[in-house]
């Protein structure tokens, strides 16, 4: 008996042993370090883009909100280049530029609409609505077309019900899309060496492997059922579109690697290094530490310019920039927690100076059904004591689940029968309204 139960021992020991070699072997490949690493930037990430679920108003929501800016300089005022004097007209038209707009949609009656009105005091610069009925999508653009166009087919509504919402959908493309990402990461574009008595595992990504990563996420999303259903029920050509080899994503002498340093059993991490290489240049970002604080270093061609101390917390995020001569030149902090998120940044080193401000506030909630979101970016660049741009920039959204679309398509003709002059002025629509605010 005793003999049979050390062999069962042995067995059962055997067995741990080999399931520990072949784990620590499977996280021990690069393939899967940056697998790892890659999840756990995800996870960070959606720790400070959460909000609250009484926010959440699910199916049926109207959106109704305008946008406002004050922008000043003193730079581009008096500017006689060409190029700087539109930038110029540009900053003085969105300060006379007011913007109102709506989204709404009823999931139960499958509509959806979107409408946006800007003018500069009385002259109309953009004036369009977007309309989706049942299986029908429909566009109008004021000025350049007499009434609504009938676009075609539009499967929408088919992606969402009760039970799968737009949310849910958008995480499982997201999701999807990242773990492809992670399965198209191939082996040939990784390298290990030791250093240190640690384990380095490297990526290198150039141009070539962002066109083969790209390639490899759309085959995946053709092949995944439900993403192909998803893309497919919003725009058929979006899957359709081929990645095109010759696309310059990178330069040819440029290129990314990216480094993990790790344990050499448990590959636990130690250190995070990306170098961005292009011709003779070597831009270098090092961050040690864990998720909780650490230290990022950031460097050109081996000369040190900045390190930042940084302090993770759950509502928060800390920062200190300090220079090559350990002064404090800037510092970062953003707060958030389910109603309110702030931002604030700084930075002052020689003849340069920026200041940042960025709030978003939740108020006026009954949950579940509406809420008043306001949100304030302002901002002040200043090179050799001169205002090269500062101001504010509002946004007011008033949301409820209380609204109707009012919109009249009885008039609405196919896009087939647009006249020649029509599909003209809407193909140059962008640089129409680009156009009218930088003269």
């Amino acid at each position: 008996m005793r003999k049979l139960l050390k062999i069962f021992m042995v067995i059962i020991i055997a067995a741990m042993l080999i399931y520990i070699g072949l784990y620590i072997n499977d996280i021990g490949k690069p393939k899967s370090i940056f697998s790892r690493g890659i999840d756990t930037i995800k996870n960070k990430i959606d720790n400070y883009i959460h909000i609250s679920e009484d926010l959440d108003l699910k199916d049926k929501f109207g959106i109704e909100g305008n946008i406002s800016f004050e922008l000043d300089t003193e730079y581009y005022k008096k500017a006689t280049d060409p190029e700087e004097k539109k930038t110029y007209n540009l900053i003085n038209n969105l300060n006379n530029l007011t913007t109102n707009f709506k989204i709404q949609k009823n999931q139960h009656k499958n509509t959806g609409y979107m409408e946006i009105n800007s003018s500069i005091k009385d002259e109309d610069v953009l004036s369009a609505k977007y309309y989706i009925n049942d299986a029908t999508k429909y566009y109008y653009v004021k000025g350049k077309v007499d009434d609504y166009i009938n676009d075609g087919g539009c499967n929408y509504f088919e992606n969402i019900s009760v039970n799968n919402t737009e949310k849910d959908n958008i995480d499982y493309l997201s999701n999807f899309v990242i773990s492809s990402f992670k399965n198209n990461l191939k082996e040939e574009y990784f390298n290990t060496k030791e250093e240190n008595n640690t384990h380095v595992a490297i990526l290198k990504i150039d141009n070539k492997n962002i066109i083969n990563i790209l390639e490899g996420i759309q085959k995946d999303l053709k092949k995944d059922k439900k993403s192909k259903r998803i893309l497919d029920n919003i725009d058929k050509s979006i899957l359709k579109k081929k990645i095109n080899e010759d696309e310059t994503y990178l330069e040819k002498d440029e290129y990314y690697k990216i480094y993990i340093y790790s344990t050499k059993i448990l590959h636990k991490p130690l250190k995070y290094k990306v170098e961005h290489v292009n011709k003779d240049s070597i831009k270098s970002y090092v961050y040690e530490g864990d998720n909780k604080k650490g230290k990022l270093h950031y460097s050109v061609d081996d000369t040190p310019k900045y390190d930042i101390s940084i302090v993770f917390k759950d509502d928060e995020i800390k920062a200190k920039i300090m220079n090559s001569y350990n002064e404090e030149v800037g510092e970062f902090k953003l707060e958030k927690n389910d109603y309110n998120t702030s931002i604030n940044y700084t930075y002052n080193e020689n003849d340069e100076k920026m200041d940042l401000i960025y709030s978003s506030k939740y108020s006026k909630i009954k949950k579940n059904q509406s809420f008043q979101n306001k949100k304030n970016l302002s901002f002040k660049h200043v090179v050799n004591k001169e205002i090269k741009l500062s101001g504010e920039i509002d946004i007011v959204l008033d949301v409820s689940n209380k609204f109707s679309i009012l919109t009249d398509i009885s008039n609405a003709k196919l896009k087939t029968n647009m006249t020649e002059e029509e599909k003209e002025k809407i193909d140059n629509l962008y640089d129409n309204v680009k156009n009218r605010l930088e003269r």
